[in-house]
């Protein structure tokens, strides 16, 4: 029993070595590519392809030019074979988003509602899922699950989120959250789910910082692409960081916090107006607007800089503010080169490759890994 269950495990983990290659692989490749690569042999590998490719997995993309003989097949992942939904939960939005395996956005959609614990709320969070599956003809037999995302610390072992400030300051159960919705669930932390989508199949990112600028500010610590979490699970959050002692009142109770100079609150809510009318009246000269801006930008340089200092490393800017950042990302860049004492041209700020669904993207991908990993 023992010689078979470790031939069996063998053969697990050279199918799931030959699907990770091929997984990772930016463009097809041939069975002789993976067995050189893989250090495995041809019959070994050959016979992974099949058990894969009749799977559905991997799929046959055309031919390469020969070298004699008949032309080496091009293998490559069959992303669309499975999906995975993601939902972020905020104040005044429900996002949802459907990825396929390679984390490309399928469908994206956004809804106002206003945040409340509720079982009604959470209802209708449930209503829209299923609207949503119907609306884009998603194969249900293919979603490998639905990842819930939102500002909060949420605890397995209790079954317990605790939920931020800018949420409510009760507790909330998974039970709650997830019991009007039929599919496998997992519930994330907002940041963290939105670092995770940043670092999925950026190779060049073996440690990164990401930083989330919505309502609430937070962040993810990743490094080698596992997920910093700190002894109570507080790491990451930067918002609470203090950068100007005695200044600002925080939602926190305490002064002088990032959040309360860089929640997107400053920018729309505390002005009585949404972002997009900010950012439209800024590119039209609005000389008052210009004036928090720069001051936005001052302070925000301060919390990256601080960042940085610490952990020397990649520093992604994502959350709901990072789609209107383009044009000013050379402007926070020349601050935080002028903050340094060091030699940097600023280039290690980036910003978010998904932009304000990061997050959604991140809380889906939980399903994809796990499915990665027991493939």
């Amino acid at each position: 029993m023992t010689t078979y269950n470790n031939t069996a495990e063998l053969r697990r983990q050279n199918r799931n070595r030959v699907f990770r290659y091929i997984y990772s692989s930016p463009t097809p490749v041939t069975k002789q590519d993976v067995a050189h690569n893989l250090n495995l042999s041809l019959p070994t590998v050959g016979q992974n392809l099949k058990e894969l490719q009749d799977a559905g997995l991997l799929e046959t993309q055309g031919t390469f030019d020969s070298t004699g003989g008949r032309k080496p097949r091009a293998i490559g992942l069959n992303a669309a074979i499975k999906c995975s939904i993601g939902i972020m939960l905020s104040n005044y939005h429900i996002h949802l988003v459907c990825i396929d395996l390679r984390a490309k956005v399928l469908y994206q959609e956004h809804i106002e509602r206003t945040f409340e614990i509720s079982d009604a709320y959470f209802e209708g969070v449930a209503s829209l899922l299923e609207n949503f599956i119907d609306k884009n003809q998603i194969d249900r037999t293919a979603l490998l699950g639905v990842g819930i995302a939102l500002p909060g610390i949420p605890d397995e072992d209790t079954g317990v989120i605790t939920l931020s400030r800018t949420l409510s300051s009760e507790n909330l159960t998974f039970e709650q959250l997830t019991s009007h919705i039929p599919y496998p669930c997992h519930v994330e932390n907002d940041a963290n789910a939105g670092g995770m989508a940043e670092w999925w199949n950026h190779a060049e990112h073996e440690n990164m910082v990401y930083l989330s600028i919505q309502r609430g500010v937070g962040g993810a610590v990743l490094l080698d692409g596992a997920r910093y979490m700190g002894h109570h699970h507080h790491s990451g959050e930067f918002g609470h960081m203090c950068i100007v002692p005695g200044g600002q009142r925080c939602l926190c109770g305490r002064r002088g916090c990032l959040e309360a100079y860089c929640s997107t609150a400053r920018i729309s809510t505390d002005l009585g107006i949404s972002r997009e009318e900010f950012f439209d009246a800024l590119e039209h000269g609005n000389l008052e607007y210009q004036k928090i801006w720069n001051d936005y930008l001052d302070h925000l340089s301060y919390g990256i800089n601080n960042i940085r200092m610490v952990l020397d490393c990649d520093v992604v800017l994502g959350g709901v503010l990072a789609q209107f950042m383009s044009p000013y990302l050379e402007d926070l860049r020349l601050r935080l080169r002028s903050l340094s004492p060091f030699d940097t041209d600023g280039k290690y700020l980036k910003l978010s490759r998904y932009l304000n669904w990061s997050t959604c993207v991140g809380a889906a991908l939980y399903f994809v890994n796990d499915f990665i990993e027991n493939i």
